[in-house]
Formats: C-alpha cells, sequence, structure tokens
C-alpha cells in the first residue's frame, strides 16, 4: 500500500512539476498572462488526488468490489468543487482564451489519469 502510493506520488509530483514548468515557458513564449494562477489550478488537483488515492486505497480493504464506484463519484464530486471553489474564473465576464482552456485542462486530465491508473492497478490486484 504505502509503497505503491509513495511511487504514484512521487510520479505525480515529477510530472506535474515538469509540466507546470513546460506550461509557465510556453505561456511566457507567447508573451500572454492568464487571468489566474496555473499553480492554484495543480494545488487544487494534487490536494484532490492525495485525498482520492487515500480514500480509495483504504476503501479497497474494507469494500474491495465498491472501489469502482467510489472512484467514480470522487470524479464527480472532484469536479464539483473545482468549479466551486475556480467559479469566479471559469464563469468570469470576459470570455478565457484558448489558451486558458488548454491550461485549464491539461493538469485536470493528468491527474485523472493517474488517479484511474492508481484505481484500476488496485481492483486489479483484488
Amino acid at each position: 500500500m504505502i509503497k505503491r502510493l509513495l511511487f504514484f506520488t512521487l510520479a505525480i509530483v515529477v510530472l506535474a512539476i515538469s509540466v507546470l514548468f513546460l506550461q509557465n515557458w510556453y505561456i511566457s513564449t507567447q508573451e500572454e498572462s492568464l487571468s489566474y494562477s496555473l499553480n492554484s489550478i495543480y494545488y487544487f488537483h494534487f490536494a484532490a488526488y492525495l485525498i482520492i488515492v487515500v480514500a480509495v486505497e483504504l476503501l479497497s480493504k474494507k469494500l474491495p468490489n465498491q472501489v469502482g464506484f467510489f472512484y467514480l463519484a470522487s470524479v464527480f464530486i472532484k469536479i464539483g468543487f473545482f468549479v466551486l471553489i475556480f467559479k469566479d474564473t471559469i464563469f468570469a465576464e470576459n470570455p478565457m482564451n484558448f489558451l486558458e482552456r488548454i491550461s485549464i485542462i491539461i493538469p485536470f486530465f493528468m491527474f485523472l489519469i493517474f488517479e484511474a491508473i492508481y484505481s484500476g492497478r488496485l481492483m486489479n490486484e483484488k
């Protein structure tokens, strides 16, 4: 449990820092700026990742057949909290340009893929 959790967390930290650096570099080369903090988006997704994988890991000990349903529900809850916390950014009066929209989507899918792989491996193990 701990070994798998540490491996995935270390992998996502390395990948997230690399992608964040690349995104910031690309945005600066385009001489644009975002209307929101990209770091806060990454912090949110990392915190949600930790909560989801720890909860999935703990739930797999008690109810191994329900892990998939819990993971699916947690993704919807994560999206709901994201929209709730970043509603001023998402629903701003000024529409977001393509760079701002893609900068929100990249970390979402990156963390979502790691959460899905973690949950999938856990379910296949049981």
